[in-house]
């Protein structure tokens, strides 16, 4: 038994109490156990299960309310992307959605070509929600840091230029979109690619996706996977605007949520990377 106080949460006990009714092909004749944690993101943390070593556990530690998604709105992306082939198999989940028992996946960098490739099939998932505006969710960002009184470290959304960006982005053509498929956010299952986290997806813009998506790349190599993952789609003037918009988001989001940390970029080191893009 995991010595943590994650094990005493009720719905911990309560998925691994209804392990006889998990989907999928789990067929233990013992309930499973919480085990190692090993992973843990800024908003869950893994566990694996002893008596089912094909799944792991993973609970909701999220602190912040600057989520697209709340959890059902979440598993529901994740379970449309889980049937196409492109998001872990959900076992079982609580009641409350905070805890999920899903397919244990490997991790290790994808290769450009299956990010690629797992980005786009992602956009061609059909969807019909609301789209996501860039514009709102930038200035959710900035009301949170004036509630911390942080604006003198942050870049103002409401500013001309990245106004500008934000309108271009938001007046284009929607798709379904991921929005936070960087590399730690995808795991591997035999020779498939995964993406997990899904708490940012919604009907969103292409571009915007590709850059948060790319953030790690050199520019060449970004620009490249831009090319690939967008095919007919791509505009030059977009991705531009959206690789802007990407550093600015991170920005803010770092601020908003974290305060001012060490990862959170200052005014002027976001200020100087905008002007580099």
């Amino acid at each position: 038994m995991a010595k943590n106080p994650d094990y005493h949460l009720a719905s911990v006990q309560e998925v691994l109490d209804r392990w006889r009714h998990w989907d999928g092909d789990f067929s233990g004749s013992l309930r499973p156990e919480l085990h190692e944690v090993v992973g843990e993101g800024t908003a869950h943390r893994v566990y694996t299960l002893r008596g089912a070593p094909d799944w792991v556990l993973r609970l909701s530690t999220k602190r912040h309310n600057q989520s697209v998604n709340d959890h059902p709105a979440e598993l529901a992306s994740w379970r449309r992307a889980a049937s196409a082939g492109l998001a872990p198999r959900i076992a079982c989940e609580s009641r409350d959605g905070q805890v999920v028992i899903t397919q244990r996946l490997v991790f290790n960098d994808p290769p450009a070509d299956d990010h690629a490739a797992l980005l786009r099939s992602i956009h061609a998932l059909p969807d019909t929600s609301p789209p996501l505006s860039l514009q709102k969710i930038t200035a959710q960002y900035w009301e949170a840091i004036e509630h911390k009184s942080l604006t003198k470290l942050a870049l103002d959304p409401r500013s001309a230029s990245i106004s500008n960006d934000l309108e271009l982005l938001d007046s284009e053509l929607p798709c379904f979109c991921h929005n936070d498929l960087t590399p730690e956010n995808i795991g591997r299952s035999d020779d498939q690619f995964l993406a997990l986290d899904w708490e940012y997806a919604a009907r969103g813009n292409r571009h915007f996706d590709i850059a948060i998506a790319s953030e790690h790349m050199t520019r060449s190599k970004r620009y490249a996977f831009a090319k690939a993952v967008a095919g007919d789609s791509f505009k030059e003037t977009n991705w531009r605007a959206a690789c802007r918009v990407a550093l600015l988001t991170t920005h803010l989001w770092q601020l908003a949520v974290n305060g001012p940390t060490t990862e959170a970029l200052t005014q002027q080191s976001a200020g100087a990377n905008l002007d580099e893009s």
